[in-house]
């Protein structure tokens, strides 16, 4: 019986610019989106772990407690204030970063009632992702 070697982590981009240890919870339900930003923050060093649904973000913010948490401004089941409300609430609750495909000034001023680091207007550079990340964990 051979034994399969542990998967490697994903090759760090040249020249980018590595995170600090964290979790980053990223909720969108476009999966290329959340794809490319699990591969993106992954490659950078962050732990990250997807959710397709403000339902299953919650399960995940619950169990995994994350550091950051990337949510999309319109899920399937339930928009991302009321997922940032509800995981705001929580004794250990990560960073929020909001991302939203309108321009919508309404969300950027909910998202800072909220405590939120930012609102990223879609669709998402990939670095400024990284950079609000960062920021976020500076804070």
């Amino acid at each position: 019986m051979s034994r399969r070697a542990p998967e490697p982590a994903p090759p760090r981009p040249t020249g980018a610019t590595p995170l600090p240890a964290c979790r980053v919870l990223i909720a969108d339900d476009d999966d290329v989106l959340r794809r490319q930003l699990y591969d993106y923050l992954s490659a950078r060093g962050a732990t990250c772990t997807l959710a397709k649904d403000g339902a299953r973000a919650l399960e995940l913010a619950g169990a995994e407690h994350p550091d950051v948490a990337l949510l999309d401004m319109n899920l399937p089941d339930m928009t991302g204030i009321e997922v940032a409300t509800r995981i705001g609430a929580q004794p250990d609750a990560p960073k929020l970063i909001l991302m939203s495909g309108y321009d919508d000034t309404y969300r950027a001023a909910r998202g800072a009632q909220l405590g939120a680091v930012s609102v990223i207007e879609k669709p998402v550079p990939l670095r400024v992702v990284a950079q609000q990340v960062q920021r976020a964990l500076a804070n």
